[in-house]
């Protein structure tokens, strides 16, 4: 019936919208970050965020003025991370760690993990 018709075509026009906007709001890695250019940092975990879209740590360090400055270090899905051995525990704040990642396009604070070393020596990321 015609009911129906419009109940479906209104239930698929959700659907697209919102998997439309799931889209626009998982931004690539190209819009975010710079391929050829990496940093690396040491600091100390201050905050843990293992879930999705991507895990993140923040990392406080400190500037040759004694200054802070807070980083967003982000990695792959909670998921991704699992399948690798990665728990929500495997770096805990107040964890001093060692960031190697791709800078950051637009200048933020903000590392895409390639590797991060733990105080112990451990190494984890991309390649690990």
């Amino acid at each position: 019936t015609g009911g129906r018709m419009m109940a479906k075509r209104l239930i698929l026009a959700a659907v697209a919208c919102l998997a439309a906007a799931a889209v626009q709001a998982h931004h690539s890695f190209a819009a975010e970050f710079l391929e050829d250019q990496t940093g690396t940092i040491e600091g100390v975990v201050t905050e843990v965020w293992f879930r999705n879209p991507h895990v993140r740590y923040y990392v406080e360090i400190t500037l040759e003025d004694g200054s802070k400055e807070a980083w967003d270090v982000r990695t792959s899905s909670p998921t991704q991370l699992t399948r690798r051995g990665w728990t929500p525990d495997t770096i805990k704040e107040g964890e001093e760690v060692k960031v190697h990642g791709h800078l950051c396009r637009d200048g933020r604070k903000l590392l895409s993990l390639i590797s991060i070393e733990l105080a112990d020596g451990t190494k984890l990321g991309v390649n690990y």
